[in-house]
């Protein structure tokens, strides 16, 4: 069990006590008016007493050249058909070589043209159909592939930042557990538990401590993910307690989002420990839990990975918006990095997705929904509830002075 007496001004980066490893947290948190340009008459306005211009008359183009089917434009130089178009391009691209078996003086007509290849193909050329044309068509086609296989090459010092959040997320919340599965004692799942009540719900003490005791411990690898960010230890210590209170929920419900079973709503620790939904629901979540349950099925339908999560976890953490921050110009710019890294990192994994990176975004703003409802829920079960509350939990939940 954790040591009670922890809070978190002894938990400076430095400061964490080695031996504890990552666990999913398991008690949710926390004008001027526009004018109208002034109107202008518009100039050449036609008199009310003149007829209006009759419409241009649509584009009209020859018959095709090749074969005297209907044109659909200009193609490699002259007015073709899309059948003729294609023939000539493949045969081109290809450096096909067909044979006439009919004295090389077949009649190409849209009837007879698919009969011989190698007079349909001379008279393409007789007409003034371009190789040239051909080539730029394709050099052009592979240039534009080109631009956009370059364009989702994440460039190095991205990359590196990538790397960093990802690895300090792994760190501190590795995807498996350590231990293999297993559920709580049977002797400790009795009816004879202490069973205290809390705004009609009824809480099993012995569950609350495995919750409070699991959160205690995410709250102490949230602080050492955030020690591990680029640039988090340059800022102030007050910067760095600031930003912590105010995304360690969000930190830790996406985390424990990572961590449930869709099929019955369970959850698996990093220790191995599995508790049930009932069991959680009884241990301090109650309600809230379905909430989040519902929150992490959206994740799971994104089919969001871990490095998704470690950038998202990060970008929540280092947020120039914060109340009551010292340098958000800082703060600001160590951000950007990390939302244009998860914006390429997107667009690589997604290439046919051009809306993801938006989505994902407008997670954050239903994560700190969640995380307001959680952090009412602990802070009035800290202030009515017979049960104290650790210490770890109650500093994060205690709002700023300023606030």
């Amino acid at each position: 069990m954790m040591d009670p007496n922890m809070n978190l001004a002894n938990m400076q980066p430095g400061a964490l006590p080695p031996s504890y490893h990552s666990y999913p947290c398991m008690m949710p948190q926390e004008g001027q008016s526009a004018s109208l340009p002034t109107q202008t008459p518009l100039p050449n306005l036609p008199h009310p007493s003149q007829p209006e211009s009759p419409p241009p008359p649509p584009r009209v183009y020859k018959p095709c050249f090749v074969c005297q089917d209907k044109s659909s434009g200009y193609h490699y130089g002259v007015s073709a058909c899309e059948g003729c178009k294609g023939f000539f391009r493949r045969s081109v691209q290809k450096n096909m070589q067909y044979t006439c078996h009919r004295d090389q003086k077949c009649i190409i007509n849209k009837v007879t043209r698919n009969r011989c290849q190698h007079c349909r193909l001379k008279k393409c050329f007789e007409v003034g159909m371009s190789k040239e044309c051909v080539r730029n068509d394709r050099n052009k086609k592979k240039k534009v592939k080109e631009e956009a296989t370059e364009s989702l090459v994440i460039p190095t010092e991205i990359e590196d930042v990538l790397q960093c959040v990802l690895q300090a997320h792994r760190d501190t919340f590795p995807q498996k557990p350590l231990l293999p599965p297993h559920n709580v004692d049977e002797d400790e799942e009795s009816p004879l538990h202490p069973v205290s009540h809390f705004k009609g719900q009824d809480i099993d003490m012995v569950m609350f401590d495995y919750v409070t005791d699991m959160s205690s411990r995410a709250i102490v690898m949230v602080v050492d993910f955030a020690k591990k960010l680029p640039g988090f230890l340059q800022l102030s210590t007050q910067d760095q307690i600031t930003l912590l209170k105010a995304s360690c929920l969000d930190i830790m419900i996406l985390r424990i989002c990572s961590r449930f079973n869709p099929d019955d709503a369970s959850v698996t620790f990093t220790t191995g420990l599995t508790l049930t939904q009932g069991q959680l629901k009884s241990g301090g979540f109650g309600s809230l839990l379905d909430i989040i349950f519902q929150f992490a099925l959206s994740l799971s339908r994104m089919n969001i990975d871990e490095t998704e999560i470690a950038l998202l976890s990060a970008i929540c953490l280092i947020s120039e918006d914060r109340p009551g921050l010292e340098d958000t110009t800082r703060i600001e710019k160590m951000q950007e990095p990390l939302l244009e890294g998860l914006r390429l990192y997107v667009r690589k994994r997604r290439p046919k997705e051009s809306h993801f990176f938006a989505k994902l975004l407008m997670k954050i703003t239903d994560l700190r929904c969640i995380s307001v409802k959680s952090a009412e829920k602990v802070f009035d079960m800290k202030v009515e509830f017979v049960k104290e509350m650790p210490a770890l939990i109650s500093e994060m939940i205690d709002k700023n002075d300023d606030e």
